[in-house]
């Protein structure tokens, strides 16, 4: 995000432009087919992003999307409602372009214009710069949680996803759907369309309202994504907040992706009512709508929106995370704890014995803490495990590798312990070595690499194993570390 607009911060200067033709017979709107003509108009309005109001349907999107181009509009700026869908439809869009950050980041694709008889006379042969409406990675958003997060890229069912270490996220547009799963996975809001902004769904949000909500190939009166299946479970609840919500989807190649999506919708349904599904598989019938009270300013990403939903509403269906570990696994090595973002897992200890505590509240559902675990079939170079999306978990050891699970669940105390093992000190000064468990392991490890294991070694701090180590050596000699004088020099 190098260039000043390019900030969630700063919304755009949205202009309306009404349209008439033989099709909508608008006193008060240009009357003109010409998308040279068209385009002169929508320069005149001196807005970044356009409101077009006129005809919804194959050829005049078409038409609307070249006059775009013609008078140098990000074509992912100028959105179309039909002249019959009411000031609603306007306001609502209105948002939508407002909160548009995004739509810049968009892959370019250069291409020539229809060519018309006064330009093929002219020799005015111009090509524009097109944009393709697929998601895009914002590395500031990431902060630097690709180096252990793996997230978008097992949500993502067409391997479109790799991720460096190193440099982020790399999204392979060839094999790109744009079906929505990675970003409605995203904790961080860190994959976003370039069309519809995940601010934009949070603005949009606080519209009153009962909204309908479909993809750009619904011809209907209803508000177009890219896929419904961009919306997490985080952004149903706060788009229905404000009045009943209706998801529509009219059927294609990615309405298999919806799974996950019908299971929310079934679950937050029966919770507060509502919200319905139409998929060509099926209805989700809407039941009776409860009061639903959000409150909120300004929402950076969903790990923001998913604390407010759990204060005003409590754990509600597939918003709060559970975490489940192995007992038989775990060691209590703390690399989740240390590697967790959001201190969502802590270590608490008393005089003899340790516990993990995880913390729903603070859970922001990135799978770290299951990617960095060492402990399980195959140590580190065990199959890591996505994030489970239903009730659902492994009964048993054997099947899954991990000690962790992570998963999205109902009524998860807002603090738990879910690991205790007792604490081991030091023989000679007390300070803690680790858990019971943690030593077993080392204790196992190193017998069977054929090293040599006492207790009376292993259960030491590292000071006072190395003056161990020192005296079994040297037998009689006292262990004194070497000093320093610090005032040399």
């Amino acid at each position: 995000m190098t260039d000043l607009f390019l900030n969630p911060l700063i919304k755009l200067k949205v202009g309306i432009f009404y349209h008439s033709c033989d099709h909508n017979k608008n006193p008060s709107g240009f009357n003109s087919c010409d998308p040279q003509e068209i385009a002169a108009k929508l320069k005149d309005l001196g807005a970044r992003a356009v409101v077009i109001v006129g005809v919804y349907d194959e050829i005049h999107l078409k038409l609307y999307k070249e006059a775009a181009l013609r008078a140098g509009i990000n074509p992912l700026l100028v959105r179309v409602i039909d002249h019959s869908w009411g000031e609603m439809a306007v306001k609502e869009n209105v948002t939508i372009l407002e909160n548009a950050w995004t739509a810049d980041l968009a892959l370019i694709e250069e291409k020539p214009l229809q060519v018309s008889r006064r330009e093929v006379i002219t020799g005015n042969l111009q090509k524009v710069k097109d944009r393709i409406d697929k998601p895009v990675y914002i590395s500031e958003m990431c902060k630097g949680l690709h180096r252990a997060c793996t997230v978008c890229q097992d949500s993502c069912s067409y391997k479109a996803i790799t991720i460096d270490k190193k440099t982020g996220v790399i999204i392979n547009y060839d094999k790109c759907t744009s079906c929505g799963l990675c970003a409605s996975s995203c904790p961080m809001s860190a994959i976003e369309f370039p069309s519809v902004s995940q601010h934009s769904i949070f603005e949009l949000a606080k519209v009153k309202g009962d909204k309908v909500i479909s993809c750009y190939k619904d011809s209907g009166n209803s508000i177009k994504l890219p896929c419904i299946g961009m919306l997490s479970p985080e952004d149903i609840v706060l788009l229905r907040s404000n009045g009943k919500l209706t998801l529509k989807c009219p059927g294609c190649e990615l309405s298999k992706n919806l799974l996950f999506l019908k299971s929310v919708v079934d679950d937050l349904n029966n919770e507060i009512g509502g919200i319905s599904l139409i998929t060509p598989e099926g209805v989700i019938t809407m039941k009776e709508a409860k009061e639903v009270q959000l409150t909120f300013e300004f929402l950076t990403n969903r790990s923001e929106a998913r604390k407010v939903i759990l204060n005003s509403l409590g754990n509600i269906s597939d918003i709060a995370y559970d975490v489940i570990i192995d007992q038989n696994k775990c060691t209590i090595c703390e690399s989740c704890i240390k590697w967790c973002p959001s201190s969502a897992l802590t270590l608490e200890r008393t005089i003899d014995s340790e516990k993990i505590v995880f913390d729903s509240k603070k859970c922001i559902g990135c799978n770290i803490c299951v990617n960095v675990c060492p402990e399980g079939d195959g140590g580190c170079n065990g199959k890591i495990m996505a994030i489970v999306n239903s009730d659902s978990l492994p009964t048993s050891s054997s099947n899954s590798t991990k000690a962790i699970y992570i998963k999205r669940s109902k009524g998860v105390p807002s603090a738990k312990v879910v690991m205790e093992d007792y604490l081991v000190r030091c023989r000679v000064c007390g300070e803690p070595v680790g858990s019971r468990k943690s030593l077993n392991h080392v204790k196992k490890i190193m017998k069977e690499r054929g090293l040599e294991c006492e207790d009376e070694w292993l259960e030491r701090c590292p000071r006072h194993r190395a003056e161990y180590s020192f005296q079994r050596r040297f037998a009689s000699a006292k262990f004194k570390p070497k000093r320093f004088d610090l005032n040399v020099g």
